[in-house]
């Protein structure tokens, strides 16, 4: 866990990295957006295997190698 001068520190670093100010960094830390989306939605998506076929393999090439 970090005390106060340590977070300060590690702050002006991220900021340095993003070449913000300081002042800038927390401002733009307020505005973060997150998405959202439903869960539903990802555990019922279905993927396509075009890629595959692309590339010359199938599902059961995918099995015997462990990946699937």
């Amino acid at each position: 866990m970090l005390d106060r001068k340590q977070f300060v520190e590690e702050e002006k670093d991220c900021a340095s990295m993003l070449g913000l100010t300081l002042k800038e960094y927390r401002q733009s830390l307020k505005n973060v957006k997150v998405q959202n989306y439903n869960k539903k939605k990802c555990i019922n998506k279905k993927y396509d295997n075009s890629i595959l076929k692309s590339l010359g393999l199938s599902e059961k090439d995918l099995k015997r190698r462990g990946v699937l």
